[in-house]
């Protein structure tokens, strides 16, 4: 399972950026409630800062929206405690002696396309190891984390307008630490294997999103989910749905306009935000 996540946030959360497209035309939705209007807006983490990704019809939604809401709050803090708590090996403890040999090939061929000292991370566990790569390997592209998400909370608080949470950072942290420890070392050995080889799929999740393309989008982050459609269910359509409810309250009960930015991945699909909208008789519309 934690396979699988891995591959989400390489997918959503630390992918490296390709090159402008001339005219990028990310998804945005809106969604028509009784007196109410929600836009659904999917969010790449980390970005060139050279990308240009927004337009005249983000533009609106942003000057429109009343209240924004957010997959959790960005706080440093709880990351911090995450990995002091969670982040390293028992005393003693060496990530590279508890390889197999091929896997500790793959880990020194890896570290050398990084550039980095493996030694470095010899005493953190492998999901953290695996996320630390992730993101090394993305900032030489040029990408920051001032993502989409970062950038919208950014003119929400310079608008002084309510910021909202669909989850706790103890539940998005939930979702990141794996508790068996065994199937963790098993995934890393994985993820070994495959990292040195992952450029052109970022690249074409990066010009999927900036084109807007839900169809291949799709195709290429949910690919391996098809193979556990348990870590589909917890990573992905369980939170829809939770999430999806909390916005019907909204659509139902509420005036004026909300503006909701969460992972490109959440709003694909038949399991997707829009589609679980609009199968519960609200009006949804890709604009």
């Amino acid at each position: 399972m934690w396979r699988m996540i891995s591959a989400a946030l390489v997918a959503l959360a630390f992918t490296g950026a390709a090159p402008a497209a001339p005219a990028a035309h990310p998804a945005l939705w809106k969604i028509t409630g009784k007196h109410s209007t929600v836009y659904l807006f999917g969010s790449i983490h980390i970005l060139s800062p050279d990308l240009q990704w927004r337009d005249a019809r983000i533009g609106r939604a942003i000057d429109e929206a009343d209240s924004f809401f957010f997959e959790t709050a960005l706080d440093k803090a709880p990351v911090q405690d995450l990995i002091k708590a969670k982040g390293s090996l028992p005393a003693g403890q060496s990530l590279r002696a508890m390889l197999p040999p091929e896997s500790q090939k793959d880990l020194d061929d890896d570290f050398t396309t990084l550039g980095v000292p493996e030694v470095l991370f010899d005493t953190r566990r492998p999901w953290l190891v695996t996320t630390a790569m992730i993101a090394l390997k993305a900032a030489p592209a040029g990408t920051t984390p001032a993502g989409v998400d970062v950038s919208i909370m950014a003119d929400a608080r310079s608008r002084d307008k309510p910021l909202r949470y669909f989850e706790t950072m103890e539940q998005q942290i939930a979702l990141l630490v794996p508790d068996d420890q065994a199937a963790e070392l098993k995934a890393f050995e994985t993820f070994l294997k495959a990292f040195r080889h992952q450029d052109g799929d970022l690249a074409s999740l990066t010009n999927a999103w900036q084109r807007g393309d839900d169809a291949l989008l799709t195709k290429l982050v949910m690919k391996d989910f098809d193979k556990d459609p348990a870590a589909r269910k917890a990573l992905f359509d369980d939170r829809n749905a939770a999430w999806v409810k909390t916005l019907k309250d909204v659509l139902d009960n509420e005036t004026g306009t909300a503006l909701v930015t969460v992972g490109a991945g959440h709003l694909l699909g038949k399991t997707g935000v829009p589609a679980l909208l609009r199968a519960a008789g609200y009006k949804v519309e890709r604009i």
